[in-house]
């Protein structure tokens, strides 16, 4: 019996093998997936399900849910000012030197 299991890893094992998540790439995903929340807090306030808000935007149901699990399209400005379109919504794009107060509607990337 021993033998057999000497060929399955433990889940921690397998968790130490993994590459540590560096603090960039970390932000960068708590920023698409802060980006996923907004999307579909604008979508469900609209009363839009993902296939009605697809169907707004010409394209499909899968891109809509990529999007809100905070990934699809890696949030091109062109996707994004389709969504902005299909929400009766702007898009707005800012280079400040500083930032201003975030607000409910906005995602701050840099």
């Amino acid at each position: 019996m021993e033998d057999k299991m000497a060929n399955y890893s433990r889940w921690d094992d397998v968790k130490q093998r993994r590459a540590a998540v560096d603090d960039e790439r970390r932000a960068e995903i708590d920023q698409d997936l802060d980006l996923g929340q907004l999307v579909y807090d604008l979508r469900t306030a609209e009363g839009l399900s993902q296939r009605e808000l697809a169907a707004r935007m010409n394209t499909t149901q899968s891109v809509i849910s990529r999007l809100e699990e905070g990934g699809g399209a890696k949030n091109r400005i062109d996707t994004l000012a389709r969504l902005a379109t299909a929400l009766g919504r702007h898009l707005v794009l800012s280079f400040p030197e500083e930032p201003s107060a975030r607000t409910a509607d906005s995602v701050q990337v840099a």
